[in-house]
């Protein structure tokens, strides 16, 4: 077995994939990496295939899974997600999706199964000799510190704040986010981070989205720059770990919750036809935050199938449906314009499904990684029994 690159905190993934690829009694290539080392947006220091430390490009962790398949049948285990930073509606295949387009067309002789953190990758990746089972993604990392997670069932109810909306890397949809809501005069209704504001200077020409009024956003972003009212943040939330996200949101995200009924979750992925659900997700979970959530078009859908009560009562989820970024956007937010700034009717149904949210964490503290779990076994073991075992 061949493992390139784990990501920290993955064990779910990381014992599952062991748990599937042990019923392959034919002779194949078990590989295992993370996705982000393949991205050539990243480098990372890591001990090299001779043992030396040094500084490992995509380009290197391309090589060493290149080099590692061998066998007819390949069984690859990819944590985490395939988007790149800047990606727009302009673009067609997130690069790392490409990538792998490209990896199993080279080698159109061999047989792939791809275990893959991301949801709907078939969208793009539709190569005949690649079966796709989905396997969770960082939704189900650190499983055994966030079944500790104390939820945030105590509120302010003197808050002022209505919303959180946590804005930590640069990415196209935060970015229109929070200009749309200081251009709309919302932010004073909410508690605002940004990591990235003094990275952008023309939000349009950074995020090239088409939009009805281009000077909307433009304003807003300007009013955003001035503000003096942003959560401060740091990048060094990571005390003892990398990725340590349950001490984080135990140190830092857990006041932020205390404080606010609703989160406008800015999930990884969101102009892509695939998605990855992170941590983002679950500490909304466990903020027992009413949510809005801003991914990939279908992921409230399949939230919602996968047994997340999302409050569609509450909350008008209809923008997931929409298939613009930006007019999705627009919807999420506008639509829910009540529930954002009505800071006194919000926290009352808040008071009032206070049970709701709870169901949501015992949803998570088990079988939220029961359906990841069985659904990959399921997909799995239909795949092998096709052939893969010599029969």
């Amino acid at each position: 077995m061949s493992i390139l690159k784990r990501p920290p905190g993955d064990l779910f993934t990381f014992r599952l994939f062991f748990k599937l690829t042990s019923k392959i009694t034919v002779p194949c290539d078990k590989i295992y990496l993370w996705a982000t080392t393949i991205n050539p947006y990243y480098q990372y220091s890591d001990y090299d295939v001779t043992g030396n430390w040094k500084t490992l490009t995509a380009t290197d962790y391309r090589t060493q899974l290149t080099d590692s398949i061998k066998s007819n049948l390949v069984v690859i285990g990819l944590k985490d997600h395939l988007t790149s930073v800047n990606f727009n509606k302009e673009d067609t295949v997130p690069d790392i999706a490409e990538y792998l387009i490209e990896l199993f067309d080279n080698h159109i002789d061999k047989t792939f199964i791809l275990l893959t953190s991301v949801e709907g990758l078939d969208v793009y990746i539709k190569n005949l000799n690649v079966s796709i089972i989905p396997w969770g993604g960082d939704i189900t990392n650190h499983q055994k510190e966030y079944k500790t997670v104390e939820p945030v069932l105590e509120k302010n109810l003197d808050s002022s704040r209505t919303y959180l909306s946590l804005n930590r890397n640069k990415r196209t949809h935060r970015a229109m986010l929070i200009a749309l809501l200081h251009a709309l005069g919302w932010q004073k209704h909410g508690l605002i981070s940004c990591m990235f504001k003094d990275t952008i200077t023309d939000i349009i020409e950074y995020t090239k989205w088409k939009v009805s009024d281009l000077d909307f956003y433009s304003d807003g972003w300007n009013k955003l720059l001035t503000s003096t009212d942003l959560l401060t943040d740091s990048l060094a939330i990571y005390e003892k770990h990398d990725n340590d996200n349950v001490s984080n949101f135990k140190n830092s995200l857990k006041t932020y919750y205390e404080n606010t009924f609703v989160e406008i979750i800015s999930e990884t992925s969101y102009t892509e036809s695939c998605y990855n659900l992170t941590e983002k997700t679950l500490n909304s979970v466990y903020g027992c935050s009413f949510p809005i959530l801003l991914c990939s078009k279908g992921s409230v859908d399949f939230l919602r199938s996968m047994g997340l009560d999302m409050f569609d009562d509450i909350v008008d989820h209809s923008y997931d449906a929409i298939d613009d970024p930006a007019e999705r956007l627009e919807a999420a937010i506008i639509d829910n314009a009540e529930l954002l700034t009505n800071n006194k009717r919000t926290k009352d149904l808040w008071v009032q499904n206070k049970t709701r949210f709870e169901n949501n964490v015992d949803f998570c503290r088990e079988r939220l990684y029961n359906y990841y779990s069985d659904r990959a076994v399921r997909l799995f073991d239909k795949e092998i029994s096709n052939e893969l075992q010599g029969g």
